[in-house]
């Protein structure tokens, strides 16, 4: 069968990870997926929203995976405010819906405290530290989502499950995610969809270094083990297949 006749796209965007690339997957279940690996190192999501035309808007996906919000809490460089994250990311929600395209949220992961403040200073996250910070954006996050009536990937629940059963989804680095952790991200957002959604459907994948595949191999686009390359591997149920 010609790619014309059998798939159509999606975009994910989020925080170090962006690029462009063509997925297949759950090929059992009869569909077909194009993935798109919008992922930019370092970024923030006002840096997202600045590119949201370009890497979003013009693929004309039917989804996109919205993940923001590690360089937003915890990169002194890219802080940004609870209110401007939760702004950009309702701006990013408005925009996706009016071209026809359905957003997913999701929620940020704990990171490893330890690892991380050997790069950042304890200081810049007050009383609360990095893991309270990220606890707080995501209570915004959901209260956004609820506002709005956007379905969100629970990955800090995810992640935080695998943490309770002494299996550890995060780097070394404290903050990126291993090759089981991009295969747990690709099924915790594929699993909000997996009951909608049709052959031939397009995703955008929008995001940061995690989006991106920092440290994992075919970083920056759906191939190798970034999460955008396990949704390729999607069967029609939601499971990621071997």
């Amino acid at each position: 069968m010609s790619l014309g006749s059998t798939f159509r796209s999606m975009i994910v965007f989020g925080w170090v990870l962006l690029s462009t690339a063509i997925v297949f997957g759950g090929e059992e279940a009869g569909k077909l997926l194009t993935v798109y690996n919008k992922g930019v190192g370092g970024e923030n999501c006002r840096e997202g929203r600045k590119r949201f035309d370009r890497d979003v808007l013009a693929l004309k996906p039917d989804y996109v995976f919205i993940y923001f919000g590690l360089n937003d809490a915890l990169n002194e460089s890219k802080f940004l405010s609870e209110e401007e994250y939760v702004e950009n990311l309702g701006w990013m929600v408005d925009q996706a819906r009016k071209a026809g395209i359905k957003p997913i949220l999701c929620t940020i992961h704990a990171v490893g405290e330890e690892a991380l403040l050997k790069r950042h200073k304890q200081k810049s996250y007050g009383a609360e530290g990095p893991n309270g910070k990220l606890d707080r954006y995501n209570k915004a996050l959901g209260r956004l989502a609820k506002a709005k009536k956007v379905d969100v990937a629970d990955f800090a629940g995810v992640a935080a499950a695998a943490e309770q059963k002494k299996t550890s989804l995060i780097s070394a680095d404290g903050v990126h995610l291993t090759p089981s952790g991009h295969r747990a991200l690709a099924d915790c957002f594929f699993k909000v969809v997996a009951g909608e959604i049709v052959d031939k459907a397009a995703i955008v994948c929008l995001g940061d270094s995690v989006t991106w595949g920092a440290g994992v191999e075919g970083g920056g686009t759906t191939t190798g083990k970034t999460y955008p390359a396990y949704l390729l591997q999607m069967s029609g149920d939601g499971r990621s297949d071997p």
